[in-house]
């Protein structure tokens, strides 16, 4: 096979894998209301599901990327499709609503590997040319399956039950794991030095799992049981602070962040984008299954504009920051966002046409925003510090997204009454009364208020830059 030939299958495999990681995501979020019912949960029971998930993203993957560049890249890659595969699967059969969350937690677990190396990879077998051309395909296949969750979930679960998401996302990634087998047989990649910053990567997931999961805790629990993470979290932040921001234990190199305003201005920016906008398929699948009452096909139908849109529009968004400058065409992104929340928290009512024009217009400024923002961080750091940044970045992805579901389901739930918060996810509550309507509505055009503070405020600190740029 030709060199070519051989590079294409290597991006084949990683944008299978880049494909998974999204759309299980956004379709356990998706599928929380039909979970909630078969294992009769109350609210904050079922919004623990896409936390879990999330928690190992938003924790490991600094750490994993040090690991591949020890062990190698592709053998990591490798066992985390292995990982995630299995633990899909077996979600798909489980038997009790703790077993399930075991299993959405080594899926997440399973998608940081893939996350951390997908890109590294193809960066590498890319080096010699066309690296631009497979990035960008990488990332298309990110968005597409944020695209498909929605639409392609609720056919799933319309006609096979939420089981089938889990039982679909397993041989997908046995697919990329068979396809690996050979167009990565001759790859592997490892750095020299590599055994560096493993001791301050350790501590920096350390410090960000015992916080989410603080986090996660106390908005399930309430704040006496998660109280016994602090000491715990306390622990790792402070030998972070000892041993991982500097000399040969440091995880993230120094000048990455002191003095690189660009940096951190845009890791910031990506920070309040994720956490004002993932929970939107969260959000409006109780709002159209449970309040309403769609189905859950014509739930992501109605939900499916917002995740198109981004797609068909990040292309166009990169030629504009090629042109008018990264940060510029990101904070107008962040504006639109803004302004279309302001538009689902004063809109009354609230129907399906205000729901899909509005969701739409979030797709036109999430699609304007993206791939802007991470031009502007990885423009603003050097070659060799692509991969940690890339990685960091990652991380505020994803701390973002489960941030995004914790705030919207501490919002919510402090509206709504405990007997609707069990009975609307049991089934033991068919009709919801105009007065328990009115509590849900309350609790949403908080969140959606919320949300577009955080917004307008990522449209400022996306024009942050360093001196002199």
């Amino acid at each position: 096979m030709s060199d070519s030939g051989s590079r294409r299958l290597v991006l084949a495999t990683t944008s299978v894998s880049a494909f998974a990681t999204p759309f299980l995501s956004s379709a356990i979020a998706f599928a929380v209301p039909r979970i909630g019912v078969s294992f009769r949960l109350d609210f904050t029971q079922a919004a623990l599901i896409p936390m879990i998930y999330l928690i190992p993203l938003a924790s490991f993957m600094i750490f994993f990327g040090r690991i591949s560049d020890n062990v190698g890249r592709v053998k990591i890659f490798r066992f985390g499709l292995a990982v995630f595969s299995a633990s899909s699967i077996a979600a798909s059969f489980s038997p009790s609503y703790a077993f399930l969350i075991a299993m959405v937690s080594l899926a997440g677990l399973g998608s940081a590997i893939l996350s951390t190396n997908s890109t590294a990879i193809v960066s590498y077998v890319y080096s010699g040319g066309g690296r631009g051309f497979a990035l960008g395909i990488n990332a298309m296949s990110v968005y597409l399956g944020l695209t498909f969750a929605p639409f392609l979930g609720g056919i799933l679960m319309e006609f096979s039950g939420w089981r089938s998401v889990f039982l679909f996302s397993g041989p997908v990634g046995i697919a990329a794991l068979a396809l690996s087998a050979y167009s990565m047989r001759n790859i592997e990649i490892r750095k020299r030095n590599a055994a560096s910053g493993m001791s301050g990567s350790v501590f920096l997931a350390g410090s960000i799992l015992s916080l989410t999961a603080y986090v996660a805790i106390w908005d399930v629990a309430g704040f006496l049981m998660a109280a016994c993470i602090l000491p715990v979290a306390a622990v790792f932040i402070t030998l972070f602070a000892m041993y991982g921001t500097h000399g040969a234990g440091e995880a993230v190199p120094a000048g990455m962040l002191k003095g690189n305003r660009t940096f951190a201005a845009s890791n910031l920016t990506a920070l309040l984008n994720y956490i004002s906008t993932f929970s939107i398929v969260f959000i409006f699948s109780i709002y159209l299954q449970v309040i309403l009452h769609v189905s859950p096909f014509m739930s992501g139908i109605l939900i499916l504009p917002e995740p198109v849109l981004m797609v068909a529009l990040s292309p166009v968004a990169g030629k504009l920051a090629d042109r008018f400058g990264s940060r510029s065409i990101a904070s107008a992104g962040m504006i639109i966002i803004g302004l279309a929340f302001l538009g689902l928290y004063f809109m009354r009512p609230l129907g399906r046409v205000e729901i899909l024009t509005l969701l739409g217009i979030i797709g036109v400024g999430f699609g304007l925003f993206s791939a802007p923002n991470t031009n502007s961080v990885m423009g603003s750091v050097s070659r060799d510090s692509s991969g940690t940044a890339s990685g960091f970045l990652g991380t505020m992805r994803f701390t973002g997204q489960l941030f995004s579901i914790v705030l919207a389901t501490a919002v919510i739930s402090a509206y709504i009454p405990r007997s609707l918060a069990v009975g609307m996810f049991s089934g033991t509550v068919v009709a919801i009364t105009p007065q328990y309507f009115s509590s849900f509505s309350q609790g949403f055009r908080t969140v959606m208020i919320i949300s577009a503070i955080l917004s307008l405020a990522g449209a400022i600190t996306s024009l942050l830059k360093n001196r002199g740029q």
